[in-house]
């Protein structure tokens, strides 16, 4: 006699397959803009500009990363800036964070315009401000979120009391990908479930 019991698990655990994924899909709220995350890395040269000083020079054989995001429905820009909603950007080297780039602190900004991405105190758009600085990443044109460049800089003229930090530090590498999205995480993680299910079943 044909023995049920088995099939009906099965039926079970593929319907609880179908509304995960459901639920997934149903956690993804309408949106009148197309927002995608970016990771984002890269490394500095090992000398700066000639004439820098703080910064710039603790910045030498360092490295930067953090996330960015930005609505990619309006890439590539063409003439006008496209505001990134959200970024951080560490500057680090030998594992120690020097600095932070992010929407956080306020005058920060950051935009994508043609092939140029950048980070910077509002400041220094505006020609105010005795604290400048920006990360920018020159990219192919037509940039749209993904791609790798080695041509960028990271500027700093600051005026920290009696400390001075100024010149420039050439970027070498960078790096900007998609950040997975989570229904990818969620949906892998119940197929996998309902695959060591059936391995153990068949093993039983």
């Amino acid at each position: 006699m044909l023995n049920l019991t088995p099939l009906k698990r099965l039926s079970q655990a593929t319907a609880v397959l179908g509304f995960a994924m459901l639920a997934v899909i149903g956690t993804d709220t309408a949106q009148a803009v197309n927002l995608k995350t970016f990771n984002i890395s890269g490394n500095f040269a090992p000398t700066p500009l000639d004439g820098s000083v703080g910064l710039p020079v603790n910045l030498a054989n360092g490295s930067f990363n953090g996330t960015y995001t930005v609505d990619v429905d309006q890439l590539p820009a063409s003439s006008s800036f496209v505001d990134l909603t959200s970024w951080t950007i560490n500057l680090v080297n030998d594992n120690t964070i020097l600095r932070t780039l992010s929407n956080s602190l306020a005058g920060n900004t950051a935009y994508i315009q043609e092939n140029i991405l950048a980070f910077a105190d509002a400041g220094l758009l505006r020609g105010e401000n005795n604290n400048l600085y920006s990360l920018e990443l020159y990219s192919d044109s037509n940039f749209t979120g993904t791609g790798s460049t080695n041509d960028g800089k990271f500027l700093d003229n600051s005026d920290l009391g009696s400390v001075q930090s100024s010149g420039i530090t050439a970027v070498t590498f960078a790096k900007s990908e998609p950040v997975p999205e989570p229904r990818t995480f969620a949906g892998a993680a119940v197929v996998a479930t309902i695959g060591f299910w059936l391995r153990r079943k068949q093993k039983a």
